[in-house]
């Protein structure tokens, strides 16, 4: 019991240890990381899209925009590599992936594609067309 609760006292830095690994591997591509050097900045920055001063509201964009910068870094790198600079619990980690896919569900699906899956390897956003040649010379 005991340790549990240890670790769940240990998860906002085990978190933050984790960002700045992510950041230092080079695995991750400098656009994850660019990104969440700018969400920080947006975080810590006075102007934002939803004033602070609004209770909740104000704290809410802040806190999608940081969830999906992170699940973004996440899906752009094999999890063997998260695993190998996360320092807490297992559970705990498959917990955080869990609420970020949560965070995405709030929000509409073109705006999950258009942030997220570009951080894929196998995504592409180049629309093109194939046209056989019919036997023409």
């Amino acid at each position: 019991m005991i340790l549990a609760a240890k670790e769940i006292l240990m998860f906002f830095p085990n978190l933050v240890k984790l960002l700045f690994r992510l950041v230092r591997d080079p695995a991750v591509s400098l656009g994850d990381k660019a990104l969440l050097g700018a969400a920080i900045a947006y975080v810590l920055s006075p102007w934002d899209f939803l004033p602070d001063v609004i209770p909740f509201v104000g704290q809410l964009d802040d806190l999608v925009l940081i969830a999906l910068v992170i699940k973004r870094m996440m899906d752009s790198v094999p999890y063997s590599i998260i695993a190998q600079h996360w320092d807490g619990k297992g559970e705990l980690l498959g917990l955080l992936d869990s609420t970020l896919s949560s965070v995405v569900k709030l929000l509409p699906e073109g705006i999950y594609s258009k942030l997220l899956c570009k951080s894929r390897q196998d995504y592409t956003d180049v629309d093109y067309k194939v046209e056989a040649n019919m036997g023409r010379s």
